[in-house]
C-alpha cells in the first residue's frame, strides 16, 4: 500500500507519537506502528507510478503555499475493527488541494484506489488507533482520551508519499510547499 499524505508539523507530529506511545503502554494498542508517521491521507492505493506521481507532487508543491487547518475532536470509523481518529475540518483550501491531488494522481495509479478517499466521501483525519482495537477496548480508550483537547490548529506544509510493503514502511518522498495559489484558508 502507498498513500499520498501530508506529514504533520513537528509539534503535532510529536503530540500524536506521544498519544500512540501512551495508548500502547496503557491499552496495548500498537496498530499504529504499521505506518508510524503522524499524517493525514489524501489518497491511498495499491501502487503508484512512482516517477509520474513524484513529478506531479513536485510541481503541485512548487505552486502551493502552506495553509492552516483545524481539528475538531475525536471520531470513529465504525467498521469490523474500529478506527479512532482526530477529525480534521475540511476548509476550502484543504478541499481544493485534495481535489487537485485526486485528479492529478488518479491519472497515474495503475492499481486500485481506496474509494473512501474520493472527494465526495473523503473525511480527513489523523489516525490514533486501528487494527488491534476491539469495541470494548475502543470504549476504554475513548473514555480515557475524552477529557483532552483535540481542537488543534496547524499548518499543512507538504505532500509526501508513504508506503507499507508488509515488511517495511517508509517515506518515499516529501515535497514542501513553496509557491502561491492555495494559501487561502
Amino acid at each position: 500500500m502507498q498513500g499520498v499524505v501530508s506529514l504533520l508539523d513537528d509539534q503535532h507530529y510529536a503530540r500524536v507519537e506521544a498519544i500512540w506511545e501512551e495508548l500502547g503502554q496503557k491499552f496495548d494498542v500498537r496498530g499504529m506502528y504499521v505506518t508510524p508517521y503522524p499524517h493525514f491521507s489524501f489518497q491511498v492505493a495499491e501502487q503508484y507510478d512512482d516517477s509520474a506521481c513524484e513529478s506531479f507532487l513536485r510541481e503541485l508543491s512548487a505552486r502551493t503555499c502552506p495553509f492552516r487547518v483545524r481539528t475538531a475532536g475525536l471520531g470513529i470509523f465504525t467498521v469490523a475493527n474500529p478506527i479512532l481518529y482526530i477529525n480534521i475540518v475540511r476548509s476550502p483550501a484543504l478541499s481544493a488541494l485534495h481535489e487537485e491531488i485526486w485528479r492529478g494522481v488518479l491519472q497515474v495509479v495503475p492499481g486500485a484506489v481506496a474509494h473512501y478517499y474520493h472527494p465526495d466521501e473523503w473525511a480527513p483525519h489523523i489516525t490514533l488507533a486501528q487494527g488491534d482495537i476491539d469495541q470494548d477496548k475502543l470504549a476504554e480508550v475513548v473514555r480515557y482520551l475524552s477529557r483532552r483537547n483535540f481542537h488543534w490548529e496547524f499548518s499543512v506544509t507538504n505532500v509526501s508519499i508513504i508506503y507499507d510493503t508488509g515488511r517495511e514502511q517508509g517515506v518515499r518522498c516529501r515535497f514542501d510547499f513553496r509557491g502561491g495559489g492555495k494559501g487561502e484558508s
